[in-house]
């Protein structure tokens, strides 16, 4: 069920895109696995910044990462179904003609006064990620995640 990825004392942190629906289910604490459709790669003790998508286009929480489960859409929902913070009708969606579905389990979770993309992208050139992609050390610096 869950992959076996290495473990190092200080894992690099990553950004990952997210609707702010979803980012709100994980501050609220309703959402305590991240779901992707591919593998992540997120290794345990990662610090994940969430950059909500349009329109809120921001970066406000970051949540520290566990195991990483790699499992059928039929038998991840069966198993994880009430730690997902999704519908069953947007989870299938999501995972349409996908032979896996991969989650993400959240352990800790951090908000922060919200770095705007502008503000992003002025003073840390950043670029919106598509998925997934390592957070620069000057913007994991300025929210104070190791």
């Amino acid at each position: 069920m869950f992959i076996d990825l290495p473990s190092c004392e200080n894992p690099p942190a990553k950004v990952l895109s997210i609707k702010t629906i979803y980012a709100d289910k994980i501050r609220d604490g309703s959402k305590t696995f991240e779901l992707r459709t591919y593998c992540p790669n997120i290794l345990p003790g990662a610090w994940c910044a969430l950059y909500e998508s349009s329109p809120t286009q921001l970066i406000q929480t970051a949540f520290q990462a566990g195991r990483t489960f790699q499992l059928s859409p039929d038998d991840a929902w069966a198993a994880l179904e009430d730690k997902f913070g999704i519908d069953f009708d947007s989870f299938f969606t999501y995972f349409r003609k996908r032979k896996f579905a991969y989650g993400v389990e959240i352990l800790r979770v951090r908000s922060f006064d919200p770095l705007s993309l502008d503000n992003l992208r002025s003073q840390h050139g950043f670029i919106v990620p598509q998925g997934c992609n390592y957070l620069k050390k000057s913007i994991a610096e300025h929210i104070s995640i190791p």
